[in-house]
This record gives C-alpha cells, structure tokens and sequence, in this order.
C-alpha cells in the first residue's frame, strides 16, 4: 500500500493530527486534570507525548525515509512500517483512553526499539557509518523512554522528569544535526547562493556545547556551571546562525521557519543561562527550545518532505502554510516571552498558546491530508504529446 511505501506519509500526518489533538486535551485538563492518563500526572502526560510523541513520530517520518536514500534498503516499508506507525498510535491513543500504564508502556517501547532497528540495520548492512551518530541517539532514545516508564513504575526516583528532559534534548540534537544539513543547503538552492564551507571548529564546538547543556540541565540546572556553559553556547550558534542567515529567506514559505526554529533554539540556550543563575524559573528555557525550536522546524520539514517526496513543487506550497508558520511562532512568542513580561497572565498566555498549536497544527492537517494520504501524481517532465 502506498500509504507504508515511505515511513513521511504515515508518521506525518499521524504527527500532525496528534499534535494538534494532544494540544486539545492538555487544553481540557489545564490547569486541573480529569482524565486518567493511565495514572500518569497531566503535566508529565503533556511533556512525555509533545517529546516521544509528536516530535519523535515527525523525525522518524524524515530519518526513515531518508536512511533509505542513503543506503537503497527498503527498510522502513510495507507490513514492517505498519506496524511500527501502530505501535506508536497505540502507545498515544493508550494515554488518552486511560489504558493500564503497563499495556502503554509496552506498546511505546515497542515504538522506540523499532524506530532505531528500522534506522540503524539498513546503516549497519551498507556500513554508512557517517550516520552512526543519529544512531547512537535513537539507541540513548529507548533508554530515556524506559526512564520514564521506570518512574512512571516508582522504580526510579524522579525518573519521569529526568526522561522528558533528556528526551527533549536528544530529540533537538537530532533536529541540530538535521538543521545543520538542511538549512545552509536549502537555503542556497532556494536563493541561488554559492555553497560556502562551515568551519569543522563551530560544529565540534555547537555538539560538544549542547551536550554539556543537556547534562549540566540534568544534573544541576541552577548553577554556575550551566550559565558557564550556557553563554559560550550561544556565541558559537549566534556565529553559525549569522553565517546561514540571509535577506532573501522571508521570500519563502518553506524557508524563513527553519531560521526562526533555529533562532527560538538559540535564545532556549540563553535562557539556560539565566535559569543557572536563579534568574529564571526552567519551564521557560524548555519551551523556547520545545515550542519554538521543535513546533517550527518539525512543522516546516513536514511540509518541505511531503511535497518533495510526492513529486510536488517545494517551491509552491499550499497558499494557506505561510499562516501555519506565523501562528505556531506567535504562539511560541507567546509561551516563552510574554510570560517572563506578565507573569500575572500567565493562565491566559498558557490558553492562548494552546489554542495557537492546536489550530496551527490542524490547519496543517488539512492542508497536507490529500498529499499525504494519496498517490502521488506524476511528475510533470515538460514533454506533451
């Protein structure tokens, strides 16, 4: 069926519906819960299915259809990535219909050891070690997840949050890794910019930093160490964001998001900063990278791949995807900064970005249904008969 012929189209469009519904529900039970969640708290409910939910279905749509570019496997296709789609419906639909915790967890870890098989056997068998590294991170993605399982459990002390947290930053490593490809070369093909070189000092200096965040996040937020690690950080991307920017990408639709993602990421980093000095409470450093970094770039790759690998023109997307995009940065905007300005709103700042995701996301839906879901149409060669 073609539907499972690439895992883009499934995890897609499952990724976008989910988001926005997700988004409806957290909405429902804010600030006060009133469903079960499978004995999960709301809040760690939210944090786990925005990280292993959303945002991991939405690299695996990418990462598996592209590892069978790399290596001409057919890997992640047909009855295979069918059931892994379901596995990670099951594990998401589980949580809202308040299904035993036991059954949830063995249908999302499930989703997570499959996710890195179908990625790395096909990189194991054609030996394209170059990819290892997203590798690893799916491997250190079953173990987050068992994390939370593991508190969720009482087995593990504070083991829920450690999960989210390290998940998140797992998940951005990838998008960074994914940005770090894409963004410099989409936006010299979409401007007709000559290719320029990214000195190998700036991307051993960005992992190597981000790293370093994620465990001085883990270990000991507030203090010293994080901002030490926090503000050095920022320059390295500040430099690396400045040298990929470009006037021309406001221009285009599927282009001026990712540098905005990109941007939100950033100033996520520097809010680290600030949280290591008490002078910022976590949750908003957390949302600047989850809102505004993974909200905009998840969402602007899926619309990107799904007209490229439909055989559509990634230069005319749909009118309407340009609004997409503004709400879901307005949105961010008004997660991260407007409650830093007034704090005392900050019940009408959580409405309002709830509601600007879940109609952000739905309108992707629908914009991106029909491509997704059905056969792709010929490409149009230019020759008529």
């Amino acid at each position: 069926m073609y539907f499972f012929e690439r895992a883009f189209r499934s995890f897609f469009i499952g990724a976008s519906i989910f988001a926005s519904l997700s988004m409806l529900v957290w909405w429902l039970n804010y600030p006060v819960a009133t469903a079960g969640f499978s004995g999960i708290p709301s809040m760690f409910w939210h944090a786990h299915e925005m990280v292993y939910g959303y945002a991991l279905a939405t690299v695996a749509g990418f990462l598996l259809t592209a590892v069978m570019n790399w290596t001409r496997m057919n890997s992640a296709s047909g009855s295979s990535l069918a059931l892994l789609f379901l596995l990670w419906l099951g594990a998401r639909v589980g949580f809202i219909i308040d299904m035993p915790i036991t059954v949830v967890a063995a249908f999302d870890m499930a989703f997570t050891v499959g996710l890195f098989l179908h990625f790395f056997y096909p990189i194991y068998k054609q030996k394209h070690w170059k990819q290892m590294g997203l590798a690893s991170k799916f491997l250190l993605l079953i173990i987050t997840n068992a994390l939370f399982y593991l508190g969720a459990f009482d087995l593990v002390d504070n083991g829920m949050y450690l999960s989210v947290l390290a998940g998140l930053f797992l998940v951005l490593a990838i998008n960074l890794t994914m940005m770090r490809r894409l963004i410099p070369f989409f936006t010299e093909k979409a401007l007709r910019l000559a290719e320029q070189n990214n000195p190998k000092w700036i991307d051993i200096s960005a992992v190597v930093g981000f790293f370093a965040l994620m465990i001085a996040a883990l270990v000991e937020p507030i203090h010293w160490a994080t901002s030490a690690i926090a503000f050095p950080l920022v320059v390295v991307h500040l430099i690396r964001f400045y040298r990929w920017y470009h006037p021309g990408i406001w221009k285009v639709a599927l282009l001026w998001p990712l540098h905005v993602s990109y941007g939100f990421m950033i100033f996520g980093m520097l809010l680290y900063a600030f949280v290591g000095m008490g002078m910022l409470g976590e949750s908003v450093a957390i949302h600047a990278l989850a809102a505004g970094g993974i909200g905009l770039l998840c969402s602007s790759i899926m619309a990107r791949i799904g007209l490229g690998h439909t055989n559509r023109n990634v230069f005319e997307p749909p009118r309407a995807l340009n609004i997409v995009f503004v709400i879901l940065a307005l949105t961010a905007v008004i997660r991260v900064i407007l409650p830093m300005l007034f704090p005392e709103n900050y019940e009408l700042w959580m409405m309002l970005s709830q509601w600007g995701w879940l109609l952000g996301f739905a309108i992707l839906s629908v914009l991106y249904w029909k491509i997704l879901t059905l056969p792709s149409p010929v490409p149009d060669t230019g020759i008529r008969l």
